[in-house]
């Protein structure tokens, strides 16, 4: 009788910063049910991969799902995978983070399992030909891959049937393919399509292997997908399937597997992760024609003869793709390197937390954008900071430096941080705007934001719906979480940061700043500024022009234990007069839109108090407060004449696995000054940022 071995992974995850009422959910709907449904069929085997953040997480919160766990374990029924402990994508870290992660997440699972990990699961299947030696290294034999990786190598769908030695410095990894198929089958077709499959590849000497990994929140948590696996029982008749089947068709593991076949030949595989990553890494123009090609590749029935030699980009496209991504990406490789270079200078070793503060902000899911990734989530882009922070507060009493010039994102030009106990800042060269600004008691930078971009996806948001239904792949679903979003979506002209410089004709408004449909009159956007160091601060001067008429602009910020003092002068180099507004504008994130302990306050008056996603002008401002009660602090800009102050939200429109989704940002606030320059006249313009942290009651 033709048989065949099937291998069936879980990977579980959920990222660091998420909310627990999310976690809870997963547990209730995917996890928990998942494990509870194996526990009835003794006699099929899995592989399973918890991340180190849902670990963590489950310790405190849900420790039963790790009793169940550790039960199927114990049983025989379960091998646990390894990975870099807080889920990272493995080739954005030092590889001496990639070592410490792994190393981490193999003692865990010895320590609390008393299980010793063979193999590992592969974060987001973002595969470098030089992972072969790190993860070999740390004691690791075999990780999971996805076919597309061997398809782009040359091999045929018909040679993945087992799995592959591959290279790199004379280390040696084994390698196994995921079946798509299966991968897209599962659970969204009837059970019995899985099994016709796997009898499809059955053999005569039954030595083949077939495997279907991927993320156990599609079992549960996708939409529609609970009442299809729990409610209508999919798993339940599947694993029944496996049991009845099983004079043919041998559940096993990786481990079991690995250890009792030999490879099936060398390869070395390409830089990729799964075809769906490849396309969202491209920018917006190029992902819409790769989309419209695979279609008519599809429409064509030649998408599977094609599907080796088409390809889009790699993972490390989202660092250039979206400013925001390579500052926290290069923010956390500079805070690694300032950590191994403190543990060669000193004595002892510093305390453990630094590194797991480390290893936290490098969580990959605030890195990335596509259907999955959580970029465009603020929540989860404010605990790659929060950690960072926390590491660098750490390691700031051993070793502070109250300014710092050096390039951190990696553009060519260099960043100034200023810091003391209460702020840090880091202010850029290029258009002389700040990147980041932390208040450093409560691990915050308030100014994380996201620009509004222009997604490949944005063209079908006239198609979504907000009836949810399960028919076919997470990837085929249009849905929205409401209506109109269409009319919600802008897409601005200028990286979303704080102290930018604006000009604008006398016709302008706060609906067309808020639609980013303003003209700007000035040319400082993109303007390298020459930078002077003064005491407490920087002064940054740059040439350029209004209007096409030339004019001299500087700036000037000085630092405090208070907050930070601005000054501008704008001088009229030409010979005709030059008048309109000058705008300096901030974008606050302080993560609550619409929550009523995060407001606006104007002129100390608490009258004024008014939710972060409000819109509005108002005229004589001589203060703006934005407060975060939730976090304890206040920032607040004081203006030395009155303004007019313009603030409306940042909000994005992005797709998630549940559908489109508006996501509060920010709230830009941008106050306004008029001025009338006649040839050869200035003027100056004061403010400051003031700190306010515990709050006062």
């Amino acid at each position: 009788m033709k048989s065949i071995q099937f291998i069936f992974g879980i990977h579980n995850h959920q990222p660091v910063g998420n909310f627990d009422a999310v976690m809870h959910d997963a547990c209730d709907r995917a996890y928990q049910p998942f494990l509870e449904t194996l526990e009835q069929f003794p006699t099929l085997q899995m592989s399973f991969h918890f991340s180190g953040s849902l670990i963590e997480w489950l310790e405190g919160n849900r420790p039963e799902v790790l009793e169940l766990l550790d039960t199927l374990v114990r049983r025989g029924s379960v091998e646990l995978l390894s990975a870099g402990f807080y889920e990272p994508i493995l080739t954005m870290i030092p590889n001496r983070d990639k070592l410490g992660q792994l190393r981490k997440m193999n003692r865990y699972l010895k320590k609390r399992f008393n299980y010793d990990a063979r193999g590992s699961w592969l974060t987001e299947r973002v595969w470098e030909p030089h992972l072969v030696s790190p993860i070999a290294q740390s004691g690791l034999d075999y990780i999971v891959l996805d076919d597309y990786h061997f398809l782009s190598a040359g091999l045929r769908p018909e040679a993945l049937t087992g799995y592959f030695n591959t290279e790199d410095e004379g280390q040696t990894l084994g390698v196994f393919p995921i079946s798509q198929q299966l991968r897209y089958a599962m659970p969204f077709d009837d059970p019995q399509k899985t099994i016709d499959i796997l009898r499809e590849k059955a053999t005569e000497d039954g030595q083949h292997v077939v495997v279907m990994a991927d993320d156990g929140e599609k079992f549960g948590i996708w939409p529609g997908t609970y009442t299809t696996v729990y409610e209508e029982k999919w798993l339940q008749r599947f694993f029944t399937l496996l049991t009845e089947n099983q004079d043919w068709l041998h559940t096993t593991t990786f481990k079991s597997y690995y250890t009792t076949h030999q490879p099936r030949g060398l390869i070395y595989l390409p830089t990729a992760s799964y075809f769906e990553m490849s396309q969202w890494t491209l920018p917006t123009s190029l992902g819409q024609d790769l989309e419209k090609f695979v279609h008519q590749l599809h429409n064509a029935g030649e998408e599977e003869f094609a599907r080796p030699f088409v390809k889009g980009g790699i993972w490390r496209n989202f660092l250039s793709k979206y400013t925001e991504s390579n500052w926290m990406q290069k923010r956390v490789q500079d805070l690694s390197d300032r950590i191994t270079n403190l543990e060669t200078s000193m004595v002892g070793p510093l305390p453990s937390e630094v590194k797991d503060d480390l290893y936290r902000a490098e969580c990959n899911c605030g890195f990335w954008h596509g259907v999955f990734g959580g970029l465009y989530l603020p929540h989860l882009r404010h605990a790659i900071f929060e950690h960072l922070l926390k590491a660098e507060q750490a390691l700031n009493k051993v070793s502070h430096e109250p300014m710092r010039i050096v390039d951190i994102d990696k553009d060519g030009l260099p960043e100034y941080q200023l810091r003391n106990t209460m702020l840090q800042v880091f202010i850029r060269e290029n258009g002389a705007a700040i990147q980041e600004l932390d208040v450093v008691p409560v691990h915050f930078n308030v100014l994380n934001t996201l620009t509004r971009y222009s997604e490949s996806y944005h063209h079908k948001l006239s198609q979504a719906t907000t009836a949810a239904n399960a028919g076919g792949s997470i990837h085929d679903l249009v849905l929205a979480k409401e209506e109109n979003l269409q009319d919600a979506l802008f897409i601005d002209k200028y990286p979303r940061m704080s102290w930018i410089d604006h000009f604008f004709g006398e016709d302008e408004s706060l609906e067309r700043y808020f639609r980013s449909e303003t003209v700007e009159g000035g040319s400082f956007l993109n303007t390298r500024f020459h930078v002077d160091r003064i005491k407490d601060g920087i002064r940054l001067t740059a040439t350029g022009f209004i209007w096409k008429l030339p004019v001299t602009l500087q700036k000037t910020v000085t630092m405090s234990d208070q907050g930070l003092r601005f000054e501008i002068a704008i001088k009229n180099t030409s010979e005709h007069a030059i008048r309109g507004f000058y705008g300096n504008e901030f974008n606050f994130g302080l993560l609550g839109g619409n929550s009523p302990d995060r407001y606006y306050e104007l002129n100390g008056d608490a009258d004024t108090r008014c939710t972060l996603n409000t819109k509005a002008e108002n005229e004589g401002v001589r203060e703006v407060r934005v407060a975060s009660e939730w976090d304890n602090f206040a920032i607040a800009l004081e203006f030395l004449d009155p303004v007019r102050l313009w603030r409306a939200p940042v909000e994005t429109v992005s797709m998630s696995e549940a559908g489109f989704e508006r996501v509060y940002q920010a709230s830009g606030v941008l106050p306004l000054w008029h001025f009338d320059l006649a040839p050869g006249k200035s003027q100056k313009i004061s403010f400051s940022l003031t700190v306010e942290t515990p709050l006062n009651s």
